[in-house]
């Protein structure tokens, strides 16, 4: 049958919509067909080793990198899928190393770069130093940015809130507390019998301690309690910790004026007038530590 001038008129215009480039609606080339046009000047490679430099990006930082906001989700979508990035919570992403197929940075690295403002504390702090016992699935991150913790390639990531003026320094490509500001903050925050266990066994297998570091950690605090807590521990570790008698004054000095347990609800705490604290012996329990 021969054709109308309408069925002509039809094929002409299927013909122009099937090479037509552009959105209809928006009178411009659509986001995949804008993102197909440029995947091949997107230079691979730099993007790659620009991800490797900041080791965690957001989606803001991989938008600086391209260029354009349209490109940034297939860019994503396609780095995942070929093993380049990987997704480590809601909005941040990680590099991987490609032939491991693992991130290509440490757990402690990954935490400290998960905001502008964080860093490793605590037990983790001890672990990236060299001096923990042990070394746990969890990384405790101080930062002032709210997240929810949350696991990633089997590591709990803890956030805790971070300490003003806190002294931190680059460890193994790790932002974390200082020594003195570790032992501090653990001395600070730990809880019952166990959490004090953990911190003194991290505390004898210390090179030594600065006693005006420790002393300004404790004036940042500016906290009693802490005086007789930091000075009471680790005088019963003096044998390890080998501070000059001037820090035990010191936090004498800045004691509080009442009583305190130093473990509620423990049992064999002892009273030691000189710090007005009930507390463990701890001395005895380490006197023939063996490393």
């Amino acid at each position: 049958m021969p054709k109308t001038s309408k069925d002509e008129c039809n094929e002409r215009q299927g013909q122009f919509a099937a090479a037509e480039p552009y959105n209809r609606k928006q009178g411009q080339l659509s986001v995949a067909e804008m993102y197909n046009r440029k995947q091949e000047k997107l230079p691979i490679i730099e993007h790659y080793e620009r991800m490797r430099e900041l080791g965690c990006f957001s989606l803001q930082d991989i938008t600086e990198m391209v260029g354009e906001r349209s490109a940034v989700t297939y860019l994503v979508n396609d780095y995942q899928r070929k093993g380049y990035i990987d997704r480590i919570h809601r909005n941040l992403y990680t590099v991987m190393d490609t032939e491991r197929e693992e991130p290509a940075l440490t757990k402690y690295q990954i935490g400290s770069r998960l905001f502008p403002d964080a860093y490793i504390a605590l037990h983790s702090a001890f672990e990236v130093h060299g001096y923990a016992p042990w070394a746990g699935n969890e990384v405790f991150v101080a930062t002032g940015t709210r997240f929810t913790d949350f696991r990633y390639n089997g590591v709990f990531y803890r956030r805790v809130h971070p300490k003003v003026k806190a002294s931190t320094e680059w460890v193994a490509g790790a932002l974390v507390t200082s020594l003195e500001q570790t032992v501090v903050d653990s001395l600070y925050s730990f809880e019952g019998s166990e959490g004090l266990e953990d911190a003194v066994e991290c505390i004898v297998r210390l090179p030594g301690l600065d006693a005006d570091k420790l002393l300004e950690c404790l004036e940042r605090y500016g906290n009693g309690y802490l005086y007789q807590k930091c000075g009471y521990v680790l005088e019963q570790l003096q044998s390890y910790v080998k501070l000059p008698e001037r820090f035990y004054r010191e936090c004498r000095e800045h004691c509080a004026s009442t009583v305190r347990y130093m473990v509620k609800g423990a049992e064999g705490l002892v009273y030691h007038k000189g710090w007005g604290i009930y507390g463990p012996y701890l001395k005895a329990e380490y006197r023939d530590y063996e490393f």
